[in-house]
């Protein structure tokens, strides 16, 4: 009866302890680069204010939903006055995505720095969790206040299909202000429209954010003016004027500079057949340097590459700009990647008897230099004495043959 007794003591002067307020005397902080003070003010905390075991509860749980963290712990003690000596465990994210804050008419850079100032993490990078970027855009709203007129902000992931690339956040206001207008300045090349015209409509559609209005300018504009030889063309300045209705007007400063030709074009590697490759290329020296024109021809002599066993091959052109006398010349250099030589035919679909003629035909000999495009010779010989109307499709495939850097083909033919 006594130890019931007692049990039932120490369980009720449990629940009381739990249950007890108590002053919050000190808080200490760990593992976190985040300020003392911003973490307090993160968990609605106060030094001096009473608070219970419930109360560092919901303490804990407010910093663990503001996504800035990987994990939230604490533990507490009786301080020198009787009160709370609070110990939060905050572990900073560690998974980030670079991001980028696309606010029209806001200065990113002091937006960042901004941020940076009270969450040293956050500079030009966000958590990489719904919670985090929520609560950034949240804190970014309070800052601009009436510059977003009511609007709210939301993060956007960007997905980089290059090869390498990184996802990134944007920070935009939802919806993006309407484009109301665009005009340009300062062009004598092309008319206004005619630039208006080349911005994509997507752009156009979406809504105005600098960086991505900025971005098309440079792609598609840059791209039209450089294939009239205008390759020192600028565009210092756009700016977007606020009108009526979340909308703004975008006007574009162009500069277009000089015209270029082609000068001398250069093909640096060893055991490269030169002349073959600049005769394959056709490039137009001593006219406008059309760079579209000249890109097409540096495609065209990688092909006598490819076919010699580098079918990866890519050649890397460099631009070296002569100001004085208006010339460009390009340097190309190769990527050769590895050397492949030729397996073994493979055909399916052909009759026993076409097959064998098929074979007869086929020139490329195990242990050859892999010509990745020696089908397109193949076919036309092969239907000389065969009837092409026999079938109703016919390609070819490459496919890894046996050994390193061993390249077989595969033809395939479906009877009609």
């Amino acid at each position: 009866m006594l130890r019931i007794l007692l049990f039932s003591l120490a369980f009720v002067c449990r629940i009381q302890a739990q249950s007890a307020t108590f002053v919050l005397e000190s808080v200490a902080v760990e593992g976190s680069s985040l300020s003392k003070d911003v973490v307090l003010d993160l968990a609605g905390l106060h030094i001096g204010a009473p608070v219970d075991q419930a109360a560092l509860q919901a303490a804990a749980q407010k910093l663990n939903e503001t996504g800035l963290f990987d994990s939230v712990n604490y533990r507490y003690e009786s301080g020198p006055k009787q009160g709370y000596a609070l110990t939060l465990q905050a572990a900073d994210p560690t998974s980030l995505f670079n991001a980028t804050i696309d606010v029209p008419g806001a200065n990113e850079d002091e937006l960042w720095r901004w941020l940076a100032s009270r969450y040293p993490m956050l500079d030009h990078k966000v958590p990489a969790n719904e919670a985090g970027q929520q609560f950034i855009c949240r804190k970014l709203e309070e800052h601009l206040g009436a510059a977003l007129e009511g609007h709210h902000l939301a993060a956007r992931l960007e997905t980089v299909l290059t090869p390498g690339g990184k996802s990134s956040i944007s920070i935009q206001p939802d919806p993006l202000p309407r484009i109301a207008a665009i005009s340009f300045t300062g062009q004598s090349e092309f008319t206004s429209q005619e630039l208006i015209g080349l911005i994509p409509k997507d752009i156009k559609d979406q809504g105005y954010a600098d960086r991505i209005f900025r971005r098309a300018v440079e792609l598609n504009l840059r791209r039209a003016y450089e294939e009239r030889g205008m390759y020192r063309v600028r565009f210092p300045s756009i700016v977007a004027q606020k009108e009526p209705g979340w909308s703004v007007s975008v006007a574009t400063t162009v500069e277009e500079g000089a015209k270029f030709t082609l000068g001398d074009v250069q093909i640096i590697g060893d055991k490269l057949p030169v002349d073959a490759l600049l005769k394959a290329a056709k490039f137009r020296k001593g006219e406008i340097a059309n760079w579209t024109e000249i890109q097409n021809s540096i495609w065209e002599l990688e092909k006598p590459v490819k076919r010699m066993g580098y079918f990866h091959a890519t050649a890397k052109p460099e631009r070296i700009l002569h100001d004085e006398q208006r010339t460009i010349d390009v340097k190309i250099s190769f990527n050769l990647g590895s050397f492949h030589t030729f397996g073994q035919l493979r055909i399916t679909g052909l009759t026993p008897d076409l097959e064998t003629k098929a074979r007869k035909v086929w020139a490329l000999a195990p242990g050859a230099v892999f010509d990745y495009d020696y089908p397109r010779d193949f076919f036309p010989v092969f239907f000389r004495t065969v009837d092409s109307q026999r079938f109703k499709k016919f390609n070819v495939t490459m496919q890894k043959g046996s050994g390193e850097n061993v390249m077989d083909f595969l033809l395939t033919f479906e009877p009609r």
